[in-house]
């Protein structure tokens, strides 16, 4: 019964992280075609927010912050960069409808960036560098043999981002299901995690 509620619990953490890739590559995809229809202006705005976004997010991952000083520039900082967002958001919503544009382009970009970190977290750059590769190369065979056209390229180099961001958000979890190992993750283990890095769900 335990074992049948483990296998449960990271079957559940492999769809969900399923989705949230989905979300980061084709859901975006979906985004910036409707973004693309606006006027020049909100068209610019909305671009700017998602392009705002990922630097805010960038910035409050990465930057030293050891002492005083920089404690309060990182803060000052991304005061600063949430309160433009904030209001390049207002800006682009002169009317109730437009606010789906800047509110969901900001939450699917979120929804990559943390894909993105758990991936590197787990993955580390190697790994990520060695997958993107190995993913890359039969694309780029294709095209410079002229078997695939650049739609079709577009199409797989979507694809391999996908499949980069899904195996570094459940690879822990894949690895369990299969072999019972638990994996370790340096961004807190991952969807499900206790945030220990032992890759337990916490139903253990």
């Amino acid at each position: 019964m335990e074992k049948t509620a483990k296998s449960n619990t990271q079957w559940g953490v492999i769809i969900i992280n399923l989705i949230l890739a989905l979300i980061s590559v084709y859901l975006f995809e979906f985004w910036f075609e409707k973004v693309l229809e606006l006027q020049p202006l909100q068209l610019t705005e909305n671009i700017a927010i998602v392009i705002l976004t990922v630097i805010t997010y960038f910035i409050a991952k990465t930057y030293y912050i050891k002492g005083v000083m920089n404690t309060a520039k990182k803060i000052l900082i991304l005061a600063l960069l949430a309160i433009t967002i904030l209001g390049l958001m207002l800006h682009a919503s002169p009317v109730v409808e437009d606010v789906i544009y800047p509110f969901s382009g900001v939450l699917i970009v979120s929804v990559a960036f943390y894909m993105l970190s758990l991936s590197a977290g787990t993955l580390n750059t190697v790994g990520m560098i060695g997958l993107a590769l190995l993913l890359a190369a039969p694309i780029a065979f294709l095209k410079w043999f002229n078997v695939i056209e650049w739609g079709m390229v577009a199409d797989l180099s979507k694809f391999a981002v996908f499949i980069i961001l899904f195996l570094g958000g459940t690879w822990a979890q894949i690895r369990a299901f299969i072999h019972g190992i638990r994996g370790t993750n340096a961004d807190g283990g991952g969807f499900g995690d206790d945030n220990d890095g032992n890759g337990d769900t916490g139903s253990e």
